[in-house]
């Protein structure tokens, strides 16, 4: 995290349940989100889908309840989650990419001054391109 802080991912592999565990990454994915840290946004999309595997793999896990509702929605907060957090971040990335478009653009435009600048130079005052 971009607070330095390595033991808050460490926290969600020993939360008491598998509901604690979901609930503990999607609020540090939420903050990864908001602080834009993308490399830790990455890992926690790994660990998360790690978790995911777990709670529906072979072994059991602790549950808050045996029916798995807690689970089911907790799950469901999380699919949300990466519903709009998806959405948010691709408007984040369009408007890097425009604002990449206006940079380079805005370098095209000043390197195509700088050419004519020099070559006018060259020309000398009597020659000057228009």
């Amino acid at each position: 995290m971009t607070n330095g802080d390595s033991t808050d991912t460490a926290d969600v592999t020993v939360a008491a349940t598998m509901e604690d565990a979901v609930e503990a990454i999607r609020a540090h994915m939420a903050r990864a989100v908001a602080e834009e840290d993308w490399e830790e946004l990455q890992e926690l999309d790994r660990q998360t889908r790690a978790l995911v595997e777990r709670a529906f793999g072979a072994d059991p896990v602790p549950l808050r309840d045996d029916s798995g509702a807690a689970l089911r929605a907790t799950l469901e907060d999380l699919a949300r989650f990466y519903e709009t957090s998806v959405q948010d971040l691709s408007q984040r990335r369009g408007e890097v990419a425009e604002q990449i478009r206006e940079l380079k653009s805005g370098r095209k435009g000043t390197n195509a001054y700088e050419t004519t600048r020099r070559h006018s130079m060259r020309a000398g005052p009597d020659h000057s391109v228009d």
